[in-house]
C-alpha cells in the first residue's frame, strides 16, 4: 500500500500513536513536587483543563487522549519512583508497572479509571507491596479512580484463560517502569498460552460483548446510548481490535483491510467512528467533571447550544446531531458484528449425512450454528439483483428461523440500491409470506432492515430511521421501537394471558404484522402521525399488491392504534355508552383483537419498565367489554380448561335428569347399550354446541337444556317464561325441534315485539341435531311492576302457535297494532345505523354486526331480512345499551357454509343497512 494512502485511511499511524507532546510536559513538570498532594492535583487539573481547551479548538479526539496518556504517565512514573526510592527498590529490579485496558491503548478519557498491573516473581512482589500500598494511597489522593493487581506471571496467564475482559485488556498492554525484559517476557508468554487458541478467545470475546449488547437493549439506536458500552459504542472498535489481534497478530483494523476482511471504505468508516465516539467522550467527561459515558438527553441539548443552537429545546439540531450519532455508530456495529462472527465448517458426519439424507435447501445453500450461508455461484442470481431471489433467501431465513450470514447481508446489502423501483407480484408474495411467519419474523426484519431491502419495499421507512422521539416515555429510536414490537408480538404465542390468546386467535397475522410496522411511520411529519399513518399505510398497501379489506385493516390498525390505551387509561371504562361508541369504531371482533395485541406489543416495545400489570389488566378489562358486545361472548383466556370443567360438571348432573337415555341403537338393544350410549349423546352435544353458549351459560343450565332436549320431538316446541322481580324482567327460554329451527329467530322477536315488549337481550344457537335453544330478556310494556303469570303464560303460547304455524307473525302485530308504533324518546346524539361483516373472525360461520339506535321492531326486521336473503341464524348475541343496541348474527349458507361470493356479501350489507335507514326513518317521520 501506497504511504499516501495509508495515511489517508489511519491518519494516527498503524499503532494510533503521536509522538508525546514533550515540550508541553516539561513546562508545566520542571519542578513539580511527587511528593505534594497539592502539586499533584494541580498538575492532573492542569491536563485535564488543557483536554478541554484543545477539544475545544478542535483538536482531533484521538490526539487529546493521547497527549492526556503522556501526561498520566509522566505523572505516575513519578509518583511510582518515590516509593520506589524510599523503599530502596532500582527501578530496573525484577518487576514490570504495566498499563492495560484503556490506559495501554494510551486512550484514557479526562475522567477515565486508570488500570495497572505490576507483575513480578514472589520474591520480588512482597519487597515491592509497601511501595506498592504506598502508591496505590498517593494515586486515590491526587484524584485517580485506580484500578490494579499485582501478580506473578503465571497468575496473569491463568487469570486471563479464566476471565476473558482481563485477557482483552492485555491487547494493548504497555511497559511504564521496571524491568523492560519482564514485560517483554510476559507479553510473550500471554501470546503462547493465552492468545494462541484463537477460536476460544474470539468466542468468549463476542459472548461477553453480546452480553453487554443485550445489557444495553440490543440496539444501537437507544435514545440515551451509553458511547462506550451500547451496541456500535467503543467497545465495538475494541472487539474489533481484540479479534484482530488474535487471528493476525496485530490489533489495526489495517490488518483486516490487508487479510481481504473488509473493503477501504469500511476501514475508513471505523477510523472516523473512532474519531467521532473518542471526541465525544472526551465532551462528556469534560461537561459533566466525572466519568461520563452516557450521553443523556440533558448533554445532548447542552452539546448542540455549543455549537450554536438556540431556543429552550433546539429540537431540530438535537435530532440532526443524535441522527449523526445514531449513523456512525449503526455502520460501526454492522462492520463488528460482521467481521466478529464466524461460521463453523460442518464435520465430517454432517457432511456424509448430508451427502446421504440431503438438506432439503436449495443447491449452494447451508444452515450451520443457526446461520445462512450461500455459495459464490449461488450468490450469481443475487448479484444481478433479481429482486425476487433475494426475496427467496429472506423467505428461506424466515422459514428455518436463522440468521443470515454476515457476509451474504453485506452482498444483499450492496445490492439494495440497484433493485427495480417497485416490487414485483412475486417478491410482494414473499414478503408477506415473511409476516406471516413468527418465530422466523424478528431475525428477517431485521436483516431487511439492515440491508435497507426494506425501505425498497416500504420507502417511507427511510424517513424514521435514527428518527428521535422527544419524551421521558420511549427508551429507542422510531425505527428501533418499531423493530422491538415485532419482537414483542411474536412472543405473545407462548403467553398463557388474555393477549397471547387473543394473537394465537388473530387469523390475518400478516397484516398484524405489517400494522405493526407501519404503525409509527408517521412520526417526523407535519401533523397528527396517526392520520399521516393512515395515509401512508394505505399507499404501502398498493405498493405491495394488498387485497383491499386488508388494506383497509392496516389503515384502521395504523390510524387507531393509540385508542385503546387512551380509552382504558384515561376513561371510565364501564361506562355503557363510552363501550358501545368504541364497539361501533371497531366493528368487527378480528379487528378488535388485532388492535388490542397491536396496542400491548407497542407499549411493551417502548422501553424496560414500561409495561405494567395494571396496564396489562385494563387493556384486557377494555378487550373483554368490547367483544362482549362485538361477538356477544365474553374473552377467556383460560376457556379450554374451563370447558373441560363444564363438560364434566354437565354430565355429573344430567344423568340422573334423564328419566329415559337416548338410544341410538336398534330397538331391542338392552338397557346396559342404552346406558353407555346416553354419554356419547351427551358428548356429542356438547360438541356441537358453541363455545359461546357454554362459556356464557352455568353449568346446570346447561345440564337442565339438554334434558329438556333430549326428550323434545322435531316436530315440538317448549317454551319457558320465568319473571325476575329484582330487574322488572320475564326471560323467555324457547326450544324449538329441528323442524321448526329455521326461520325462528325472526318470528321469536316479531311475536315478541308484537306484543309489546322490549328485547333487551337475546341468545340463541343450534345444537349438532338442529334444535334452536333461545332466551330472550325483556320488559313487558303491558305491565308496571309483577308481570303476571296469566300474561307470560299468553306469550308462550303465542310463540307456541307461531312457531308451529298455527298462526303468523303479521297476525300477532294485527292485534296488538305494532306498526302504530310510540314514537321514540328523542335523542341528543343520534347515531347513524352502521353494519359491518366479518367473514374471518369465526371459521364455521360469517358474522354480522348491526349498530343501530334502539327502536321497536328493529329485531325482527333485522331477522326477517336475514331469513329472506336465504341465511340461517346459527348463533346471535343482542344487547341493548343505553339508546342504542348492538345486534350479532353469525349465520351460514343454506348448506351449512359460511358466506364465500364477495357479490352476496355486498348484498347483504346492502339490504341490512336499507331496512335499518328505512325503519329508523319511518319511525321518526322522515
Amino acid at each position: 500500500m501506497p504511504n499516501g494512502e495509508f495515511d489517508i485511511l489511519c491518519p494516527h499511524g498503524r499503532e494510533s500513536l503521536i509522538p508525546p507532546d514533550v515540550a508541553n510536559v516539561l513546562t508545566k513538570t520542571e519542578t513539580i513536587d511527587f511528593t505534594s498532594i497539592q502539586e499533584r492535583k494541580e498538575f492532573l487539573n492542569h491536563a485535564r483543563g488543557e483536554c478541554g481547551r484543545r477539544h475545544a479548538e478542535g483538536v482531533s479526539g484521538i490526539e487529546i487522549c493521547h497527549w492526556f496518556s503522556d501526561q498520566l504517565d509522566f505523572l505516575l512514573r513519578g509518583m511510582m519512583r518515590v516509593h520506589l526510592s524510599a523503599g530502596g527498590i532500582a527501578e530496573d529490579d525484577q518487576y514490570s508497572v504495566i498499563c492495560v485496558g484503556g490506559n495501554g491503548r494510551r486512550r484514557p478519557a479526562p475522567f477515565s479509571d486508570v488500570d495497572l498491573l505490576l507483575v513480578a516473581e514472589t520474591a520480588a512482589a512482597s519487597r515491592l507491596e509497601p511501595a506498592m500500598s504506598a502508591f496505590v494511597r498517593d494515586c486515590w489522593d491526587t484524584g485517580f479512580q485506580l484500578g490494579h493487581s499485582i501478580r506473578t506471571p503465571d497468575d496473569v496467564v491463568r487469570f486471563a484463560n479464566e476471565d476473558i475482559q482481563f485477557a482483552t485488556s492485555l491487547v494493548d498492554m504497555r511497559h511504564l517502569l521496571g524491568n523492560q525484559e519482564i514485560f517483554d517476557a510476559l507479553q510473550e508468554l500471554v501470546d503462547r498460552r493465552v492468545f494462541k487458541n484463537v477460536d476460544r478467545f474470539v468466542t468468549e470475546c463476542v459472548a461477553s460483548r453480546r452480553d453487554e449488547w443485550m445489557a444495553r437493549g440490543d440496539s444501537v439506536n437507544q435514545l440515551e446510548p451509553d458511547v462506550k458500552r451500547s451496541p456500535g459504542g467503543l467497545r465495538d472498535l475494541h472487539l474489533i481490535a481484540w479479534v484482530t489481534n488474535a487471528q493476525y497478530h496485530d490489533s489495526s483494523p489495517v490488518s483486516l483491510l490487508e487479510q481481504d476482511s473488509i473493503r477501504t471504505g469500511e476501514l475508513i468508516v471505523i477510523n472516523q467512528v473512532d474519531e467521532f465516539l473518542t471526541s465525544l467522550r472526551l465532551d462528556l467527561h469534560l461537561r459533566a467533571g466525572l466519568k461520563q459515558d452516557v450521553l443523556t438527553r440533558d448533554l445532548q441539548v447542552e452539546i448542540v447550544r455549543s455549537r450554536g443552537a438556540e431556543g429552550e429545546m433546539p429540537r431540530a439540531e438535537v435530532e440532526a446531531f443524535m441522527q449523526e450519532y445514531f449513523r456512525q455508530t449503526s455502520e460501526l456495529a454492522e462492520i463488528a458484528r460482521r467481521v466478529t462472527e464466524t461460521v463453523s465448517r460442518p464435520g465430517l458426519f454432517q457432511r456424509l449425512k448430508r451427502a446421504v439424507v440431503g438438506t432439503g435447501l436449495p443447491t449452494g445453500y447451508s444452515i450451520e450454528d443457526g446461520i445462512l450461508t450461500i455459495t459464490e455461484d449461488a450468490l450469481m442470481d443475487i448479484r444481478q439483483g433479481d429482486p425476487e431471489k433475494v426475496m427467496d433467501v429472506f423467505q428461506l431465513a424466515a422459514e428455518r428461523q436463522v440468521m443470515l450470514a454476515p457476509d451474504l447481508r453485506h452482498r444483499i446489502g450492496r445490492l439494495a440500491e440497484s433493485l427495480p423501483p417497485e416490487p414485483s407480484q412475486a417478491a410482494c408474495k414473499s414478503f408477506r409470506a415473511i409476516l406471516r411467519s413468527e418465530d422466523g419474523l424478528p431475525l428477517t426484519l431485521r436483516a431487511l432492515f439492515e440491508t435497507r431491502v426494506l425501505d425498497w419495499l416500504i420507502p417511507q421507512m427511510a424517513e424514521i430511521r435514527c428518527l428521535m422521539q422527544f419524551n421521558q416515555y420511549h427508551s429507542y429510536t422510531v425505527d428501533e421501537h418499531t423493530l422491538k414490537t415485532i419482537d414483542e408480538v411474536v412472543s405473545f404465542a407462548d403467553d398463557n394471558t388474555p393477549v397471547g390468546t387473543a394473537y394465537n386467535s388473530v387469523r390475518h397475522k400478516a397484516t398484524l404484522h405489517i400494522s405493526l410496522i407501519l404503525h409509527d411511520i408517521g412520526k417526523g411529519r407535519d401533523g397528527d402521525h396517526s392520520i399521516v399513518g393512515e395515509g401512508i399505510a394505505e399507499e404501502v398497501a398498493v405498493r405491495l399488491q394488498t387485497p383491499e379489506n386488508k388494506k383497509r385493516m392496516m389503515m384502521f390498525l395504523v390510524r387507531q392504534h393509540l385508542i385503546m390505551p387512551d380509552l382504558a387509561f384515561r376513561r371510565d371504562i364501564t361506562d355503557q355508552a363510552l363501550l358501545v361508541d368504541f364497539a361501533r369504531l371497531v366493528g368487527a371482533p378480528e379487528l378488535l383483537r388485532m388492535l388490542y395485541v397491536l396496542c400491548v406489543a407497542d407499549i411493551k416495545a417502548v422501553g424496560p419498565d414500561v409495561w405494567t400489570d395494571w396496564k396489562g389488566d385494563l387493556l384486557a378489562d377494555l378487550y373483554n367489554r368490547t367483544m362482549l358486545i362485538l361477538s356477544g361472548r365474553p374473552i377467556n383466556h383460560l376457556e379450554q380448561e374451563r370447558l373441560s370443567l363444564v363438560r364434566e360438571h354437565v354430565r355429573g348432573a344430567i344423568a340422573p335428569m334423564a328419566p329415559t337415555p337416548i338410544v341410538e341403537s336398534a330397538p331391542d338393544s338392552d338397557g346396559d347399550d342404552q346406558q353407555s350410549v346416553f354419554p356419547e349423546w351427551i358428548d356429542r352435544q356438547l360438541d356441537g354446541l358453541p363455545p359461546f353458549y357454554l362459556m356464557m351459560e352455568s353449568p346446570d343450565r346447561i345440564a337442565r337444556d339438554l334434558d329438556v332436549i333430549q326428550q323434545l320431538r322435531d316436530e315440538e316446541v317448549k317454551i319457558e317464561g320465568s319473571y325476575d322481580p329484582e330487574t322488572d324482567t320475564v326471560t323467555y327460554r324457547i326450544f324449538a325441534g329441528s323442524d321448526h329451527e329455521s326461520g325462528s329467530f325472526h318470528k321469536v322477536a316479531g311475536v315478541l315485539s308484537g306484543m309489546r315488549m322490549d328485547i333487551h337481550t337475546a341468545q340463541t344457537c343450534t345444537t349438532v341435531d338442529s334444535t334452536l335453544i333461545g332466551s330472550f330478556l325483556v320488559s313487558d310494556n303491558d305491565f308496571i311492576g309483577t308481570v303476571a303469570e296469566h300474561r307470560i303464560n299468553e306469550v308462550c303460547q303465542a310463540l307456541v302457535d307461531v312457531l308451529t304455524g298455527k298462526k303468523t307473525v303479521d297476525h300477532i302485530f294485527r292485534r296488538s297494532g305494532l306498526f302504530r308504533f310510540r314514537k321514540p324518546e328523542p335523542v341528543l346524539d343520534p347515531k347513524p345505523p352502521q353494519v359491518t361483516i366479518d367473514n374471518d373472525c369465526s371459521e364455521t360461520a360469517t358474522v354480522i354486526d348491526v349498530f343501530a339506535m334502539d327502536n321497536p321492531g328493529l329485531l325482527y326486521t333485522l331477522g326477517l331480512t336475514l331469513f329472506n336473503l336465504d341465511l340461517v341464524v346459527k348463533l346471535t348475541r343482542i344487547a341493548t345499551n343505553v339508546d342504542q343496541v348492538v345486534d350479532v348474527f353469525y349465520v351460514v349458507e343454506q348448506d351449512g357454509q359460511k358466506v364465500r361470493s364477495d357479490e352476496k356479501l355486498h348484498h347483504m350489507y346492502v339490504e341490512l343497512m336499507r331496512e335499518v335507514t328505512e325503519l329508523e326513518q319511518q319511525l321518526r317521520g322522515s
